[in-house]
């Protein structure tokens, strides 16, 4: 069942925005009898009016319904996309992934309300992760976010499992390009190829750490080269890395132009402040996907494997475990790092995307005050249940053994 809209909770949202009912009527194409009755409790929103409210309202659903983000089901999801069943099998009909399927409304129905769906196909995981795949695609959303609201949907089914994406081998293109280049040209590719993956390793890290996370438009901009004497300001880890490729003169002339040219790298300047010395110019340079992958290509590096869509990162699958080796007694409710904005009922980790809903603060079991304490939901114990297996050959550092028992 959907997350049913809280009257009190838009009229608000409507004051916040400063909104008469004649002005909320008008932007979301209804008349103002029916915001009336909406605020009143005496008429549901649609499914594609409660789409248009939230963009309205420029609101997240949780702001609109008693529901908390890390509970949606399927339906939610269509809700918030202000789409009707009709639409979005439609909008399934036209993917290539849908042919055989012979998708339709009254399916999309069945498939939110836990019913069984009519086809012989439909019962198979594989099948079944094509169609979350497809519904992330048109609701705008990631897979796991679909994966989580499928399995709270339809606890008794099995994991649906997501088409895995096919290894890219080194694309001629790229060696192409690759064997264009100088000898020079190549240097500095290299340099700062090798560069820009160390700062994706330390990010990477600090995610595993729990640490805020930068996006990835400033970590990837390097410093190529300061403007002003090496003895007043040294040299930048790039022009390090050339001059023990002996490149001696690691400027940021011909060599960096010639790359930007053939869109391998994008290079901003701009002025920086250095004690001592004041303003002085400045050039980074930010490495192109096909600039990334012509440096992979010709170096024979391989991208490092992430988890599956819908599996977690070494740091939250601890966090996890943890909580389910705690059982009835919990975890002490200061858990320290992000965890909590990608795994806690409530939570998010960007302010809009759900969380995954797997571990909830509460009070224990039949306590009425006191300390409240971390436990795993029932969602948490359906992933573990799903993927504990896969799990453990991910990440075999993380132990698993007291809790596969509870899980099996």
């Amino acid at each position: 069942m959907a997350q049913s809209l809280t009257p009190q909770a838009l009229k608000q949202q409507r004051g916040f925005r400063g909104m008469s009912v004649n002005e909320l009527a008008e932007a979301t194409g209804v008349s103002p009898a029916s915001v009336r009755r909406w605020e009143a409790g005496t008429q549901a929103v649609g499914d594609r009016t409660f789409g248009r409210l939230l963009k309205v309202l420029r609101c997240d659903a949780q702001d609109l319904t008693a529901g908390e983000r890390g509970t949606e089901t399927l339906q939610d999801l269509r809700r918030r996309a202000g789409m009707s069943t009709a639409e979005v099998a439609s909008l399934l009909r036209r993917k290539r992934a849908s042919q055989g399927l012979h998708i339709s409304a009254e399916k999309v129905r069945d498939l939110e309300c836990g019913r069984l769906v009519r086809g012989r196909t439909w019962l198979s995981p594989e099948t079944q992760g094509r169609v979350a795949r497809m519904l992330a695609q048109v609701y705008g959303i990631p897979d796991r976010v679909v994966i989580d609201a499928w399995r709270r949907t339809r606890p008794n089914d099995a994991a649906p499992e997501l088409p895995t994406r096919r290894p890219r081998n080194a694309s001629e293109r790229a060696l192409t390009t690759w064997c264009e280049l100088n000898e020079r040209q190549r240097s500095y590719l290299t340099c700062i190829f090798h560069q820009d993956q160390e700062e994706e390793k330390e990010q990477r890290r600090n995610r595993y750490a729990g640490a805020v996370q930068q996006p990835a438009a400033a970590w990837r901009r390097l410093t190529l080269a300061l403007s002003a004497p090496a003895d007043l300001v040294g040299f930048t880890r790039i022009q390090e890395r050339l001059r023990e490729a002996d490149i001696h003169d690691p400027g940021a002339g011909s060599s960096v132009s010639a790359l930007e040219r053939r869109g391998l790298i994008t290079v901003y300047r701009d002025r920086l402040y250095v004690d001592g010395i004041g303003e002085v110019p400045r050039t980074r340079v930010e490495m192109t996907r096909h600039g990334r992958a012509v440096a992979r290509a010709a170096l024979g590096v391989t991208p490092v494997p992430t988890p599956p869509a819908a599996l977690l990162s070494p740091w939250l699958w601890k966090i996890v475990v943890r909580v389910a080796r705690a059982g009835t007694q919990g975890v002490d409710g200061s858990l320290a790092g992000r965890g909590p904005h990608y795994l806690a009922v409530g939570q998010s980790p960007d302010g809009r995307t759900p969380s995954r809903g797997f571990i909830v603060l509460r009070l224990p079991d039949g306590a009425d005050h006191g300390p409240y304490r971390w436990f795993l939901t029932d969602s948490g114990g359906r992933h573990i249940k799903d993927h504990i297996d896969t799990y453990r050959s991910l990440y075999p550092s993380v132990d698993v053994d007291s809790i596969e028992k509870m899980f099996t």
